[in-house]
């Protein structure tokens, strides 16, 4: 594919993913710093600032990604002489980045206040925790057809991980920073996201617009 098609390409499709949920997030996460006091802040706070509510952009920017527009992503995909997949994957992409900036930017400027955490491994576990929930909801909304079972999806596994210290789901539990420092389940996390986004990729040709 030559430069002349993949920039336009890359300016549309950033155009289409960057909507209001990523201002709706930005803003929710600007808000935080004014009810915090970076200084009283310890690692098991701020563990449970990232997994139990910044985690939470996941849930705000992914879902919609399984159905863009009123008609559904594929009103986008299939007029195009590209190929879906890596049309859908740059989107996934590319809001998995916005997300990791994002989280990077609030946790460091929490750290740079005097908040007492290792900065790199407790951004990195909300950055997977936050992509796991939104992915496994844009999955939900992709193959359910409908955006409220996205959210309806991710929130269910946020709530059961909270409430059972993930008892059911073993090394797929959500909340491990607020057991203990960095772990490898982690990675596990990282890699179900990736299984799930080639998985929605593949799944786009199965769905037909009414």
């Amino acid at each position: 594919m030559s430069r002349q098609i993949i920039r336009p390409l890359a300016g549309y499709n950033l155009k289409l993913t960057a909507n209001y949920s990523w201002l709706l997030s930005a803003a929710l996460l600007a808000a935080v710093p004014f009810f915090m006091e970076p200084v009283l802040m310890d690692r098991n706070l701020a563990a449970r600032l990232g997994e139990l509510l910044i985690s939470f952009l996941g849930l705000i920017v992914f879902p919609h990604l399984g159905l863009m527009e009123n008609g559904g992503i594929f009103e986008v995909i299939y007029p195009k002489r590209t190929r879906h997949h890596p049309v859908f994957l740059f989107r996934w992409l590319l809001t998995s980045l916005y997300t990791f900036l994002a989280i990077v930017l609030l946790f460091s400027w929490l750290h740079v206040r005097g908040a007492d955490f290792e900065l790199w491994s407790m951004t990195g576990g909300t950055v997977i925790t936050a992509i796991a929930m939104g992915t496994a909801g844009m999955t939900a909304a992709l193959l359910i057809g409908n955006s409220s079972a996205g959210y309806i999806v991710g929130f269910a596994w946020y709530l059961l991980d909270f409430t059972t210290k993930g008892r059911f789901t073993g090394h797929f539990y959500l909340f491990g920073l607020l057991k203990s420092g960095w772990d490898n389940d982690k990675w596990l996390l990282a890699a179900l996201s990736l299984v799930l986004a080639v998985f929605c990729a593949c799944w786009l040709p199965r769905r037909r617009l009414d």
